[in-house]
């Protein structure tokens, strides 16, 4: 019983109401009210139990997931996990209880349960103050070891319109992502390809046998006159005289369709061996106290050679003074004479972060992407070809699981631009590259464009390569103006929904957390 008391007034006034005509309709109106009201109560309240369970859903996947990649844990230490990705990802709805949550493992199974109250806003006017909503995710663990590249255009381009900072954001995330909470990994690799004009392996790899510090490659001979001389031997003197230079871990292409192939370095085919790079010194300087061409102005009275502009010389030169290709590959100069400190000298072209191979550890992946710089022109296969040896097992890099069913492999390709080359009015037609000079015909012609079209030959040739491993491959084309250079990109993708084209930097971001979601899931069995 109410304890209201209905005063006379309102009896009165509730049978002039029901004498009335009128009033007959109003009060069909007045009882249909009730229902009407709830079921609004139900739709207010129905919508919110949508809202939560979704979030719940999201929450037991993200934990059994998150379990599911780590199989050396202890049963108590999963549990915690699973406890912490759940509540990080379902947060505190609000009207929500505190949930249940629960793990069970069994063989090669991970099922994670969960459950929540949910507080009614309008239902509880007719007695139903809370929703109980539970869920469960279960996972199988089909593939247990994940190894995971990251090819990136660090090349002059870059710079403009934020790219590279950019990318920074989104490669940071992707890691992040793929690490979550964890600073070290036991079923996950990523490592960091960074290339331009060169690829850099590292200055700590100079006594690999893989590396040609013997000139036995005939690509390491090719800039110099004198017999027996080669790239190291080149860099042994200068390094003597000069020890502001050494080294900095960049490499030449190996001839042909070796420049992109995981075919194992082998000492006895020299073929295979990667010459390490030197920048000859071009012609220009002509004494300790004149140079024509060390910068990108003239500089002094050179007499003929006005007539042509090179941009790295940084010794005294030596050999014929008539004939340019003779001064630049005579050796007499490195034997006698000191490199200008201030230049890059014989690393030009080489103002690249060095690869980092594939590792279980967060902090050296991020430390990479952080310290990346804009610099030099594209030669995008060679980023793609070393890509494919960081995810090999064999050498160079040896960092890489075995191909089985227990590791899946994949590589996140980006790049700007067309694959070019940075042309030059002088004898060598360009500056050096990993393809040596454009006038060595290294690819085939000293034509600009008919190198450009073999380097994008390469380039659709390493994609196969990688492929062929069964690696999945995810490539962005950012930013880049023209359509072939776009289409060379998409077909490098493992299919067409793993190519993207992001139209904003925003967007970018965004797709490098969609991969990055993407690679972390494990088979969702249930």
């Amino acid at each position: 019983m109410s304890k209201y008391r209905t005063p006379r007034s309102w009896l009165h006034r509730l049978d002039t109401f029901r004498r009335n005509q009128f009033g007959n309709m109003a009060a069909v109106t007045a009882i249909s009210a009730i229902p009407l009201m709830m079921a609004g109560g139900a739709a207010v309240d129905f919508g919110n139990w949508v809202a939560v369970e979704a979030r719940l859903q999201a929450a037991v996947d993200s934990a059994a997931l998150a379990v599911g990649r780590e199989i050396s844990l202890s049963t108590a230490e999963k549990e915690r996990l699973a406890s912490d990705y759940f509540h990080a990802n379902f947060g505190t709805p609000k009207n929500t209880r505190t949930p249940n949550v629960m793990l069970t493992l069994d063989g090669n199974k991970v099922r994670v349960d969960a459950s929540v109250v949910v507080d009614n806003y309008l239902m509880k006017a007719v007695g139903r103050d809370s929703e109980e909503i539970s869920t469960f995710a279960e996972v199988s663990k089909e593939a247990t070891n994940l190894d995971v590249v990251l090819v990136f255009d660090n090349t002059g381009s870059m710079a403009k319109e934020q790219r590279l900072s950019t990318l920074k954001v989104a490669a940071n995330d992707f890691v992040e992502i793929l690490f979550g909470p964890r600073e070290t990994a036991s079923t996950l690799k990523v490592g960091v390809v960074p290339f331009s004009q060169f690829v850099n392996v590292g200055p700590q790899m100079s006594n690999k046998a893989w590396l040609d510090t013997d000139g036995r490659n005939e690509l390491s001979q090719q800039n110099f006159k004198q017999a027996g001389w080669h790239n190291w031997l080149a860099w042994e003197y200068v390094t003597r005289r000069s020890p502001k230079h050494t080294w900095a871990g960049c490499v030449e292409a190996r001839a042909g369709s070796l420049a992109v192939s995981d075919t194992a370095p082998d000492p006895n085919i020299p073929d295979t061996l990667f010459p390490p790079a030197f920048a000859p010194d071009e012609p220009g300087k002509v004494s300790e106290n004149q140079s024509c061409y060390d910068s990108d102005q003239m500089k002094g009275d050179c007499g003929w050679r006005t007539k042509y502009r090179y941009y790295n010389t940084y010794m005294t030169d030596t050999g014929s003074d008539g004939d340019l290709d003779d001064m630049q590959r005579d050796t007499t100069k490195y034997r006698r004479n000191r490199a200008n400190p201030k230049s890059r000298g014989p690393n030009k072209g080489c103002n690249i972060q060095p690869i980092q191979a594939l590792t279980n550890e967060k902090a050296p992946v991020l430390r990479t992407i952080r310290n990346m710089k804009a610099d030099g022109y594209t030669h995008v296969a060679e980023g793609v070809g070393w890509g494919l040896r960081v995810l090999s097992p064999g050498e160079p890099f040896t960092e890489g699981r075995p191909y089985d069913d227990e590791t899946r492999k994949a590589m996140v390709l980006l790049t700007d631009g067309e694959n070019t080359f940075e042309s030059r009015s002088n004898h060598n037609k360009s500056t050096y590259t990993a393809y040596g000079y454009l006038d060595q015909e290294r690819l085939g012609s000293s034509n600009y464009w008919t190198a450009v079209k073999q380097q994008n030959s390469l380039l659709q040739q390493a994609c196969e390569n990688v492929k062929a491993e069964e690696i999945t491959v995810y490539s962005f084309a950012y930013n880049v103006p023209s359509a072939t250079q776009r289409q060379l990109i998409k077909n490098c993708a493992t299919s067409p929904e793993k190519y993207f084209d992001p139209p904003s930097n925003a967007a970018l971001v965004k797709s490098f957390q969609q991969v990055a979601d993407e690679l972390r899931r494990l088979h969702l069995s249930k």
